[in-house]
Parts: structure tokens; C-alpha cells; sequence
């Protein structure tokens, strides 16, 4: 099962996240889109030539990986942040959560 918590800046997602990342039957993924919003908006964010060189950017791929029930877990817990979903960002994978 995939669990898609959207959350907005400063709120008590990351505590939330925590709870479930002590979960033995659970993954816990932390904003999953934000290296493809680095890449895309090109705002200068902290550590951002990182994240974007060690996480995918590519929506299709993050898409794929997101959607795809987990194999380890019966849970897969992300947490994602509303304004990492950009205007030409594909929405139809939300219907697998």
C-alpha cells in the first residue's frame, strides 16, 4: 500500500513521518518530487546541486517508483509537499495511493 501525505511548509509532517518510520512493516520516503522541483523551477535552495545529483528528476521515472507497490513492505509511507506538484506535473499516479 502506498501512502501520499501531502503536507504544506512548517506544519508537524516531518513528526507524523517520524511515527510512521518506526513502523517495522513500513518505508518511509521524504519529499519524493523535490529534486525534480529543484531541477525544474531552478530555485536556489540549500544543497540543491546535490539533491539534484543524487535523486532522480526525471517525473516519469519518480512517477513509476512512487506508484509501484512496495515489494519489502506492506507500507509505503511519503510525504509530499503541495508546491512540489508543478503545472505540467502528471497527477493520474495519485489514484494508486
Amino acid at each position: 500500500m502506498n501512502i501520499y501525505m501531502w503536507s504544506g511548509p512548517r506544519n508537524l509532517s516531518t513528526a507524523l513521518m517520524r511515527s510512521f518510520e518506526n513502523r517495522e512493516d513500513t518505508e518511509v520516503w521524504d519529499e519524493p518530487l523535490y529534486a525534480y522541483y529543484l531541477n525544474e523551477t531552478k530555485k536556489n535552495h540549500p544543497m540543491k546541486d546535490e539533491i539534484i545529483k543524487n535523486y532522480p528528476t526525471d517525473i516519469n521515472k519518480i512517477i513509476k517508483l512512487m506508484s509501484t507497490e512496495p515489494h519489502n513492505n506492506k507500507i509505503c509511507y511519503q510525504k509530499h509537499m503541495t508546491h512540489h506538484i508543478l503545472e505540467q506535473t502528471p497527477l493520474h499516479w495519485i489514484e494508486n495511493g
